[in-house]
């Protein structure tokens, strides 16, 4: 069985943008992705603040350090232009699997580039990385994100209902996987 390995720093390249390690000057572009229409599908309580962006990016870069690295939290970038965030999770290492999760800021909604991100997080879950499973999921009325999911390769394989408990309401989860064998 191949071991996870941990990759330091990440640069892929795709079409439309490159994941890249997040960066200390992401910061003011980062906190433009918490705007409302975001925000709404997201699990965060409320919007963070410009420090809490700037303290959690620090905090990334110590937890992108740890040995199995746990999170690979990696900006999408056209040049300097900041257009949204991919989340490679290693949600176990035993069992090799992960968990993916993106966002795209609204101005660049319905041109694929979700579907370019979850596919280079696929790369990087079950190439460099090593795992086996990768999971993801959605609202069930997030077509948007559904379909995302399901161009990059992923199978519906249920709802948890009252899944989440968010800003206060229960949400169900649409449950996606792909195992690397079907890649």
């Amino acid at each position: 069985m191949t071991p996870i390995h941990s990759v330091r720093p990440v640069r892929l390249p795709g079409r439309r943008c490159v994941l890249r390690e997040r960066a200390d000057d992401d910061g003011p572009a980062l906190h433009l992705l918490t705007e409302p229409r975001v925000l709404d599908r997201v699990l965060d309580e409320r919007a963070p603040t410009r420090d809490e962006v700037r303290a959690a990016l620090s905090g990334w870069r110590e937890e992108a350090g740890g040995e199995p690295r746990p999170e690979y939290r990696l900006a999408a970038v056209d040049g300097d232009r900041l257009l949204g965030l991919g989340t490679l999770t290693v949600e176990s290492v035993p069992h090799r699997r992960g968990e993916i999760g993106y966002v795209v800021h609204p101005d660049h909604w319905g041109r694929g580039l979700g579907t370019e991100i979850a596919g280079l997080l696929l790369d990087l879950a079950f190439g460099s990385v090593g795992l086996h499973r990768v999971e993801a999921a959605t609202r069930p009325d997030h077509a948007a994100s559904r379909r995302v999911l399901e161009e990059a390769g992923l199978r519906c394989e249920g709802i948890s209902r009252d899944h989440l408990l968010v800003r206060g309401s229960w949400w169900d989860s649409v449950r996606y996987a792909i195992l690397a064998t079907d890649r």
